[in-house]
């Protein structure tokens, strides 16, 4: 039996207070969202009810073992204002999660994409998802949650959960060019010395455009429950893997010679909230 609006908007409540006061959560907060619709469902609510404003949206697969029962290849989340870090090569930047709950690092392009008012039908080709993407970003999403297992529970616990989100790294800018061979670049991190990640990125469909492509035809979907700045964000997918760590790590990005940067993991705290 679906859930009702009322039980999704109390797991959006829980959801929501375990992030602005940093409390580890140990089991999701209700019944689990048995279908994405109910899962997006308590997304929308949960971004009326942050305090900051949306940036853009992380996109991230969804394993073939939960596609049973979430039938996408890709699954959606918010990224806020306050928690947007940017990055020059050479530089090294904190970045915070939380405590005791889910964190990791992932080497991810950051598309920024306009002219979103074209968005009238859903975008067929990744050829023409590109057309929306006027600049591209090495960057890396900081994946986090209060809720340790948030991963393990699947897209119901994932999508809920302001995608696992709790930032976006803005790194430096790439030719726009990079769009037509985008598995030229190989992309590397390490974990505290240790390499824990080395990969091209794959073309086509299962990656960074074909989240992309997915993403858009996502702000199809929900085009009347979503608020879009004029530019928006897009961090396309981990590229060499999701590598959990926790706060007290540093990790080295390099994007082949074009970038390279470190990050390092410090506990959030309630009065890291901003606008």
């Amino acid at each position: 039996m679906p859930q009702s609006q009322s039980d999704l908007n109390a797991i959006s409540d829980a959801l929501v207070a375990a992030r602005q006061n940093c409390k580890r959560v140990d089991k999701f907060p209700g019944k689990l969202p048995a279908t994405l619709e109910e899962a997006y469902a308590v997304q929308m609510m949960s971004i009326e009810k942050w305090p900051s404003p949306v940036v853009g949206f992380k996109v991230g697969g969804i394993p073939e073992s939960f596609r049973g029962q979430y039938p996408a290849p890709w699954q959606v989340g918010p990224m806020f204002k306050d928690q947007m870090y940017h990055v020059k090569s050479g530089e090294s930047l904190y970045v915070t999660v939380y405590e005791g709950g889910f964190a990791a690092y992932e080497a991810e392009f950051v598309f920024a994409v306009t002219g979103l008012d074209r968005l009238t039908a859903p975008v067929e080709t990744i050829a023409e998802a590109k057309s929306f993407v006027t600049k591209v970003y090495l960057g890396a999403e900081i994946a986090s949650s209060p809720n340790p297992e948030v991963n393990n529970l699947g897209p119901g616990s994932i999508i809920s959960d302001f995608g696992n989100n709790a930032g976006v790294v803005v790194g430096p800018e790439a030719p726009l060019s990079l769009l037509d061979d985008i598995s030229a670049i190989e992309v590397t991190l390490h974990i505290d010395g240790e390499e824990i990640g080395r990969k091209n990125p794959t073309d086509g469909e299962g990656g960074p455009l074909g989240a992309l492509r997915h993403i858009l035809n996502h702000f199809v979907e929900h085009k009347d429950a979503l608020d879009l700045p004029e530019t928006v964000l897009i961090s396309s997918g981990a590229i060499t893997g999701v590598h959990r760590s926790y706060a007290g790590t540093s990790s080295k990005i390099k994007f082949g010679e074009l970038a390279e940067y470190e990050l390092s993991m410090v506990p959030r705290r309630p009065d890291d909230l901003s606008v």
